[in-house]
């Protein structure tokens, strides 16, 4: 009879790819935690797992749960409550093994002689560029009175979003560790998000707490990194924002871009033309004509010296130099980390950069997934004082295209 194994939660959310791998058993008690885990607020790249869970769940044709209960008897000096322990009681019962990468998990596993199997997955832990707090509003005048002191331990230019602890639903304020000081993200208005121009978008405001943290984090920051859903606001904050320093500080928008075919879609072959010509055919050039009114409009820009665009695969010698830039690097979630710092290390002390992308659902390559640019970018730089980082939580851009996220 073939081996059967218990999975335990960790696993199951992040890869549950396992249920193709091996003969596994579901138990109740770790289906109680994914039901929990369902409940939180605000983590969506854990909602999104969650969802492709069930999804794969829906598609097999054994339904692998066990729904017995199971009374921790093993060990007096363990707690009988913990699922953990649960686990090792139902696998030492039932003769099965436990797929997990818990360390504890695995020794308390040895004890007692039952198989683990030890799926590799990454040790990348997500940084989100925020922290979300409730407060009542005295507590935050309170603290912002000595500024001085990290009063929410962040980490360097990690935001806090402060919600009235009486309506949560109220935002009081966005603060800021710059390292130094905690400050308001409010402008001499005492304005959160306030609207900006520039003559060739005209007003942009911000649609919600996540886009005003990005705006902040490209104005401040040398280098920003913005993540986000499909329709979250990745490229509009992006464009909108680096034209303004474009138009009023004279910078420069240069866009570095690997033009990757959508995963699943058909190529279409060879594109003809010269290499801008073949760049304005990609995903990248379609979405800039669509921000700029046309390829008329972005090719003004081009000609004119307000934008180039350049392919990674022509970076190297390559140098932003002494004049005021901005470097966009577009889809960034197609870059590997060794093709991520080729682009970094074309970056002069005059350059401002943006990364945007999506590595928990936009990836359209199998490298790209297992050696992803922007997962390494942020481990390296993330509490550093030239870098910011902000997922944004909220799909702006449609109805449908909200749902679709459920797809």
């Amino acid at each position: 009879m073939e081996k059967k194994y218990l999975v335990d939660t960790n696993i199951l959310i992040r890869k549950p790819e396992v249920l193709d791998e091996y003969n596994c058993v579901v138990t109740s008690y770790v289906n109680d935690e994914v039901e929990k885990l369902e409940l939180r607020l605000g983590d969506n790249a854990l909602q999104y797992q969650i969802r492709q869970l069930k999804k794969k769940l829906d598609t097999l044709e054994v339904i692998p749960f066990d729904f017995r209960t199971c009374e921790f008897t093993l060990n007096d000096e363990w707690d009988k409550d913990y699922v953990d322990n649960i686990l090792v009681q139902f696998a030492h019962d039932n003769g099965y093994g436990i797929i997990t990468e818990d360390r504890a998990l695995r020794i308390k596993c040895r004890t007692y002689g039952i198989e683990v199997v030890n799926v590799e997955s990454s040790n990348y832990v997500d940084h989100k560029g925020f922290k979300v707090f409730e407060l009542a509003e005295h507590k935050l005048y309170e603290m912002m009175a000595r500024p001085l002191k990290n009063h929410l331990d962040l980490m360097v230019n990690e935001y806090a979003i402060i919600n009235d602890s009486l309506n949560p639903d109220d935002l009081l304020d966005i603060l800021k560790w710059d390292g130094k000081e905690l400050m308001s993200l409010r402008d001499e208005d005492g304005m959160l998000g306030a609207e900006f121009h520039t003559m060739l978008f005209n007003g942009f405001a911000p649609l919600d707490e996540f886009q005003i943290m990005a705006i902040d984090s490209i104005r401040t920051n040398q280098l920003t990194a913005i993540r986000g859903r499909a329709g979250s606001g990745k490229s509009i904050v992006t464009l909108n924002t680096a034209w303004e320093l474009v138009e009023k500080e004279q910078y420069k928008l240069v866009i570095f871009c690997n033009a990757t075919p959508t995963r699943d879609s058909q190529e279409l072959g060879y594109y003809t033309g010269d290499r801008l010509g073949k760049i304005m055919q990609s995903s990248a050039g379609t979405m800039l004509k669509s921000k700029f009114g046309g390829e008329d409009g972005l090719m003004k820009q081009i000609i004119i010296g307000n934008i180039e665009i350049l392919p990674f695969s022509d970076l190297r010698g390559y140098d932003t130099g002494d004049s005021k830039t901005i470097v966009w690097m577009l889809e960034a979630q197609n870059l590997s980390s060794d093709l991520l710092k080729l682009g970094l290390q074309r970056i002069s002390e005059n350059t401002k950069v943006i990364v945007d992308g999506d590595f928990h659902q936009q990836v359209d390559r199998d490298i790209y997934a297992f050696n992803n640019g922007m997962k390494r970018m942020s481990e390296i730089f993330r509490g550093k004082k030239l870098y910011g980082e902000i997922e944004l939580q909220n799909v702006h851009r449609s109805a449908i295209a909200d749902i679709a996220d459920d797809m």
